[in-house]
């Protein structure tokens, strides 16, 4: 069978959310003034973050878990993922030599100004990390765990969600008692840890183990029969993003980011369940040139979130030099999405020429369902 694109579609919603976040945030983090380009984080309690989070543990579910090499595969994807994570943190601090103190602030570059040698050392050890890296640094951290969850899912895929959640409540609950738990494992960091693994973990683990069973199987088959499910999954969306708006809460109990509070994750569900909803409602539409472009840009979102991570730095310096305002955000913006775009045609076109020799993707004859 063909492979379901609806996969790839909704990770492609998320990394374009994630570019456009990205870029919102740092350029009003140095002065952009106007309305930000609305995203489904615009009223949400969680952001794509989390949804890139859970897409990533759903794959290397449903790729490796069955691979009788599984823990090589995972340290040598983790391996090149940490190597690609340190070129950009070379090219960070190369870039400092060019940037000023309020762009670095923004970006959490000034640790590379004012001690680059700790600053070094905790990148090293995936406690540190400027903003985006830090992002990268989890997933690495994650990736090393994981053939201890491929352990645990072999005998159950339920003992992984059972220890995993374990993990996540203990860690909710001692939080609560000691906010320190939540607190930096570096003195470099402004305040808490943007990702802390032992709250983060729960999404990619639990995803994790959906994908072994390929679950998307069966909530693709539910949605199709039971479309009330996604309906009102859109109409609670709205719901909760009408009272964010209105009621314009500073700080929203059990969404913290960092520690990843159980409201944060609980709408991070909801949020991917709608934007399952959407496939599924659109899957006669699925070739057209939004949900085509989304779906290139999905299957190769780990190269995408690479490049678009060098594309918003180098766009936010270029806005922040030329004083590009408003229109410059959006144009900025825009170009980096295209950008992304057109870097995932150029390597989905080299993965078809090399599959087209080969006959297969990674063993797997073309056409086999992935």
């Amino acid at each position: 069978m063909a492979r379901d694109s609806r996969i790839d579609t909704i990770r492609g919603f998320a990394m374009v959310t994630i570019i456009i976040n990205h870029f919102s945030f740092l350029s009003a983090e140095l002065g952009m003034t106007g309305p930000q380009i609305p995203t489904a984080t615009t009223v949400s309690l969680s952001s794509a973050a989390e949804i890139f989070v859970a897409l990533s543990g759903y794959m290397v579910g449903m790729v490796y878990v069955n691979k009788p090499n599984a823990t090589a595969l995972l340290f040598v994807r983790a391996t090149k993922l940490y190597a690609w994570n340190f070129a950009l943190f070379i090219a960070a601090v190369l870039s400092t030599f060019a940037t000023n103190q309020q762009f670095n602030a923004a970006t959490n570059f000034t640790p590379l100004t004012t001690a680059p040698l700790q600053a070094a050392a905790y990148f090293s050890v995936l406690t540190y990390g400027p903003f985006i890296l830090n992002v990268l640094h989890l997933y690495v951290t994650l990736l090393l765990i994981s053939p201890v969850a491929v352990w645990l899912i072999r005998r159950s895929p339920l003992i992984l969600v059972a220890t995993s959640m374990t993990v996540y409540l203990a860690f909710q609950v001692f939080v609560r008692i000691y906010p320190e738990l939540g607190g930096s494992p570096n003195p470099l960091e402004k305040s808490a840890w943007s990702l802390h693994p032992l709250a983060w973990q729960v999404i990619f683990f639990v995803a994790m183990a959906g994908g072994s069973v390929r679950l998307h199987d069966r909530v693709f088959a539910l949605l199709e029969k039971q479309r009330w499910i996604f309906w009102a999954s859109l109409a609670l969306f709205a719901l909760i993003g009408t009272l964010k708006i209105v009621l314009d809460l500073p700080r929203i109990p059990l969404a913290d980011h960092g520690t990843l509070g159980p409201a944060r994750a609980a709408h991070a569900i909801l949020v991917v369940l709608l934007y399952a909803g959407v496939v599924t409602v659109l899957r006669n539409h699925l070739d057209s040139l939004i949900l085509r472009s989304a779906a290139l840009i999905g299957r190769h979102s780990l190269n995408a979130f690479l490049f678009s991570t060098v594309a918003t730095f180098i766009g936010l310096y270029i806005w922040q030099q030329l004083g590009l305002g408003w229109l410059g955000y959006i144009a900025i913006t825009i170009t980096s999405v295209l950008a992304t775009w057109a870097a995932a045609k150029y390597w989905d076109k080299r993965k078809f020429a090399k599959t087209s020799r080969s006959g297969s993707i990674n063993g797997i004859p073309l056409g086999a369902r992935v």
